[in-house]
């Protein structure tokens, strides 16, 4: 059967051999061909929309057009390789995109973390009165765990108490993350109440002695490298969502929440695996009764390995540049 519009069966045949084996299927000719029928398309696409001289080759080009747009802005999925370019490049640069606000939700985290450590060091009786009871009421359980060293996990119990901190750090991670959609005042107020908890902690740990508190910190460093960077970026993220709902800029409010999602959840799906190994870490290796100086030369290597990969993997001449809250400019497909 002829075809109506026969000007566009060879863009057709294209889009029937990369639906059929692959764009990679491909030579440089077809692709090369592939790209400049489809900008022709677009061109005519838009003609037909302004001036609404024939419908039938108005919704043919629409649609001939939207097939064209999966394949040249979505990049194809490649299960593994696609994993490990993810990890090698994209969650890396999409760190380094967003560092600003990653750095941000570092300080709103830490400067609370002072105060609470300050108000506890000079006056605990103060420190009960002004901040949550929730967070104080556990506070003499955490000092005494730490007083005396001791391998406080059991063996048998280690491989729950791994799959739980995953799941617990995952959620606090993800509540981070979606707190933007309120503005940011759901990620702001998780960041301060967990710096919060560890400045009062911490305070509490030192007051019972310097011994107490290098067993506490020993423990803590080895995952706390990974879950306290994992919370950052994902506070981060959220105000990274927070961000594009009160300053769109030019694009539609939509527009710039859905581009700004994408880079969030690029940091999101990266931190998933990181909290995957600071689980495990915190499960298996941090309470064991060993020397504190192995626990924390541990951690020191560990944070070294990590942030040289956050800062350092993925770069090369097509990194694109840090963008220190903007989103992404994306393409709007064909309605």
């Amino acid at each position: 059967m002829p075809s109506l519009f026969p000007e566009w069966d060879r863009l057709r045949e294209i889009l029937a051999t990369i639906h059929a084996q692959g764009f990679k299927s491909l030579s440089s000719e077809e692709i090369f061909e592939f790209g400049r029928l489809y900008r022709r398309a677009c061109a005519e696409l838009a003609f037909q929309r302004t001036h609404e001289a024939d419908l039938p080759r108005l919704t043919f080009l629409n649609d001939l057009v939207g097939q064209c747009y999966a394949f040249v802005y979505v990049a194809p999925t490649h299960s593994w390789p696609s994993v490990w370019r993810f990890f090698t490049e994209g969650f890396p640069r999409a760190v380094r995109r967003h560092a600003l606000l990653i750095l941000l939700a570092t300080l709103i985290s830490l400067i609370p973390a002072c105060i609470g450590y300050l108000v506890t060091w000079h006056d605990p009786a103060v420190a009960n009165e002004v901040l949550p009871a929730d967070l104080m009421e556990h506070m003499g359980d955490i000092v005494a765990r730490h007083h005396t060293p001791k391998d406080w996990a059991p063996l048998i119990e280690r491989a729950p108490m791994a799959s739980f901190i995953m799941t617990n750090n995952i959620r606090i991670s993800m509540l981070a993350f979606a707190g933007g959609m309120t503005a940011g005042i759901l990620t702001i107020l998780l960041l301060i109440y967990n710096g919060l908890m560890l400045g009062v902690v911490g305070a509490a740990v030192a007051l019972d002695g310097g011994a107490t508190a290098l067993n506490f910190w020993a423990f803590v460093a080895p995952h706390g490298v990974l879950e306290l960077t994992s919370i950052f970026i994902s506070g981060g993220a959220g105000l990274l969502l927070a961000y594009a709902i009160i300053n769109p800029g030019t694009l539609p409010r939509r527009i710039a929440l859905r581009n700004a999602g994408k880079e969030a959840l690029t940091l999101m799906l990266g931190l998933a695996a990181t909290l995957v190994v600071a689980g495990t870490v915190e499960s298996f290796f941090s309470p064991l009764n060993i020397p504190e100086l192995i626990k924390l030369t541990f951690a020191s290597i560990e944070a070294l390995l990590y942030f040289s990969y956050l800062l350092l993997a993925g770069r090369n001449a097509r990194e694109m540049p840090e963008a220190p809250f903007g989103t992404l400019m994306t393409p709007v497909p064909p309605v």
